[in-house]
């Protein structure tokens, strides 16, 4: 995947990064995923305030959630990867 959109406007240092880690599983703690709820459900409480609509962010916000729910908080938001494998009974 990551091959697949790299080099379009999808390429970033993030993609390089993250993406690399996911290949070889290094999901050693970073920042956990708490801390990115937390940020999205801030993001979220802000959108309603101001009547907009964020569908996206808030698919992330119950995908992260339900990957802290599955005992990944101590995970960086590559742990999210973790979260989507395990939904796909990838591990």
């Amino acid at each position: 995947m990551r091959e697949a959109i790299g080099g379009g406007f999808a390429e970033s240092r993030i993609l390089q990064v993250h993406g690399q880690r996911m290949l070889e599983r290094d999901f050693a703690a970073r920042a956990n995923m708490t801390v990115q709820l937390k940020d999205l459900r801030n993001a979220l409480a802000t959108a309603g305030e101001l009547g907009f609509d964020a569908p996206i962010t808030a698919l992330f916000e119950q995908l992260y959630a339900q990957g802290v729910e599955h005992g990944l908080e101590q995970l960086d938001h590559s742990g999210l990867f973790m979260e989507l494998a395990r939904r796909n009974r990838m591990c």
